[in-house]
């Protein structure tokens, strides 16, 4: 499988589209395919978890799950179904392999599906590799540089964008491989650190050290 020309043909659409870059002013720092890549790394990172899974779909479906951005913002996903068939002329993929990658990219976004036992393991895996990313170190660096875009005025201020924006990370573990949970848990740790930092900095201790409850729902 030569997943090199798939993340080729995954950059050049986004490129030639205008579709690299978000629409949104205050996340003019991202990039959609880097992110890409840092979801088929993820992939590599958890995939041994689920030793029996096909490999060839999981990794193909973390390259072409975004690729629908460059036929516009609305229906990404359905769109990068029909992006992916467009990469499949000519080749000789089976239909199973075809029906398989489509259907993961297609619900690529439905991030209940996580906790369905009738989910495939590629599937779960493109889930937990596309929420993974983004988050953590880089979480912080999201809410803070959109805060700057913003125009924040003050560390206070920043300091409350990135309260505002991590509660999601803090209050559970959307995993279910163990090797994306332990990653989920290390992201929290790190968030829940730099918070205690950030407010003991502006001495904003309250007389109760803060405390966030880390709870799974597994």
């Amino acid at each position: 499988m030569n997943y090199d020309n798939m993340l080729l043909f995954v950059k050049e659409h986004l490129t030639e589209a205008g579709a690299i870059k978000p629409i949104k002013i205050n996340q003019c720092f991202r990039d959609r395919y880097e992110h890409t890549v840092r979801v088929f790394k993820w992939m590599e990172r958890i995939i041994d978890d689920f030793p029996e899974c096909n490999k060839e779909i999981a990794f193909t479906s973390a390259i072409f799950h975004d690729v629908g951005y460059c036929n516009g913002q609305e229906n990404h996903a359905e769109n990068g179904v029909q992006c992916f068939l467009e990469y499949c002329k000519g080749k000789v993929f089976s239909k199973k392999f075809i029906d398989a990658v489509c259907e993961n990219i297609a619900n690529h976004s439905n991030k209940e599906l996580l906790y369905n036992e009738e989910t495939s393991q590629e599937l779960i895996l493109l889930l937990e590799a596309d929420l993974l990313d983004e988050e953590g170190v880089l979480g912080i660096a999201w809410d803070l540089l959109a805060a700057g875009v913003e125009n924040v005025k003050s560390y206070a201020a920043g300091l409350e964008a990135l309260q505002k924006h991590s509660s999601h990370i803090l209050d559970q573990n959307y995993m279910v491989t163990p090797k994306a949970k332990e990653y989920w848990e290390r992201k929290k740790k790190l968030v829940c650190d730099f918070i205690k930092e950030y407010e003991s900095d502006l001495f904003l201790e309250k007389e109760e050290e803060t405390q966030y409850e880390f709870k799974e729902i597994f």
